[in-house]
């Protein structure tokens, strides 16, 4: 029997994702943060187990209350994300995106990382953005948010290696998909979510340490690496 857990799995990808993984995982917990959507899910699921989690306000004080739950857990998907275009720097929206995908996906991937590393085994991936390795006027904070993910999921897997540890930590780094995240007009290359969560699922299950979707997108990522970009 293997257990996994999906926070903020109310999202459009979280949802998907849920799908593929019902194959490899007899137990699945699902957090989020509007409990009518969360019953929705329960019903489509019925084998899911959900939990009402915010991560913006205190989320470690909520999984450390359920930590009962998390003893035999081997897998953590981390789903949690905010972006608007918000080209004017409205405080408001560009502090609930940095609430969201800075300090609370920091907590949540701390505290998880620090409760598998005490049994030296578990794997953890996080759904950041390719948008973190180019800036945009457009979303400063949205991208600027997902790339400091990005290198802090870079950083602490430097730090679990050099403890000789087994965790595995996974970036997965999604282009455009057709979510309610993808703002914006003239967008292209927009993949459907289905698409997308099947091929991050597959790159899952071969333990990936960084998750480039779709295929075609992993082109345009080598070409990004490659300018000398003045950051």
């Amino acid at each position: 029997m293997k257990k996994a857990l999906v926070i903020s799995g109310t999202s459009t990808i979280g949802t998907e994702m849920i799908k593929q993984m019902q194959q490899e995982y007899t137990q699945i917990i699902v957090t989020g943060r509007n409990q009518k959507k969360l019953e929705k899910l329960r019903l489509q699921f019925p084998q899911v187990q959900t939990m009402q989690l915010d991560v913006t306000k205190n989320p470690t004080d909520v999984l450390e209350a359920n930590r009962d739950l998390w003893k035999d857990l081997d897998f953590v998907l981390i789903c949690a994300g905010a972006g608007e275009i918000n080209p004017t720097l409205e405080p408001e929206m560009e502090d609930q995106i940095l609430a969201v995908n800075v300090n609370g996906c920091a907590a949540v991937l701390r505290y998880f990382v620090r409760l598998f590393w005490k049994k030296d085994a578990g794997h953890i991936a996080v759904i950041t953005s390719l948008a973190g390795m180019l800036p945009n006027g457009d979303a400063a904070s949205y991208g600027a948010s997902k790339a400091f993910l990005s290198h802090y999921i870079a950083a602490i897997r430097m730090q679990l290696k050099k403890r000789k540890n087994h965790v595995i930590l996974t970036d997965i780094r999604p282009g455009l998909v057709d979510t309610p995240m993808a703002k914006g007009e003239k967008l292209f290359w927009v993949a459907p979510v289905e698409k997308a969560a099947k091929q991050i699922y597959n790159q899952l299950r071969r333990k990936k340490e960084r998750i480039i979707v779709t295929k075609r997108w992993k082109a345009l990522y080598v070409i990004c690496r490659l300018l000398p970009l003045d950051h």
